[in-house]
């Protein structure tokens, strides 16, 4: 003989706190993957741009590459990195000022950490800063006849961010 089953279907039940910690929890997850930081985007809507070089790269192989005798700052930070891309356009004036002026909106909620105008090169830094160490990082660096944005995450101290030029230079 057959047992019969019941169909009726089963609820679940959950307390009110549990419920808001789920949707809680289940938002911050999303907010993430959904709404990433203005600089991302910037990064990814660019980076296909004609003559406009874009790469990914582990800042701890990139740091073999630099000169130690000439940047000794600039290979402590890549060290201290766990992330870095960048963009890098060569042209003429107008487009460098319109990709820096672009990027510099899309700071977001970056603090300004650093502006530095060397003759024709200027360098502008945001950051966010997490228990007394600067977690994520962008760099603006232009110039005449180049543009670069450096985007980067780590634990980084204000003396590393000071260095930030050098490393400019070098990926130059």
């Amino acid at each position: 003989m057959r047992m019969q089953r019941d169909n009726k279907p089963k609820t679940i039940t959950m307390k009110p706190y549990q419920l808001k910690s789920t949707v809680t929890f289940i938002a911050f997850i999303f907010s993430g993957i959904l709404f990433g930081h203005p600089i991302d985007d910037y990064y990814k809507n660019h980076k296909n741009d004609s003559g406009m070089e874009a790469k990914i790269v582990p800042p701890k192989l990139a740091s073999f590459f630099v000169d130690e005798e000439d940047y000794p700052e600039a290979i402590d930070l890549l060290q201290s990195m766990s992330a870095l891309k960048y963009l890098n356009f060569y042209g003429d004036s107008k487009k460098i000022k319109e990709y820096a002026k672009k990027a510099e909106s899309s700071s977001g909620s970056y603090q300004e950490l650093l502006k530095e105008k060397d003759g024709s090169r200027r360098v502008h830094v945001f950051g966010q800063k997490k228990k007394g160490k600067i977690r994520k990082i962008m760099a603006i660096v232009q110039t005449k006849s180049q543009f670069l944005l450096i985007i980067g995450k780590g634990k980084l101290s204000e003396q590393q961010i000071a260095a930030l030029p050098a490393l400019s230079k070098e990926i130059q």
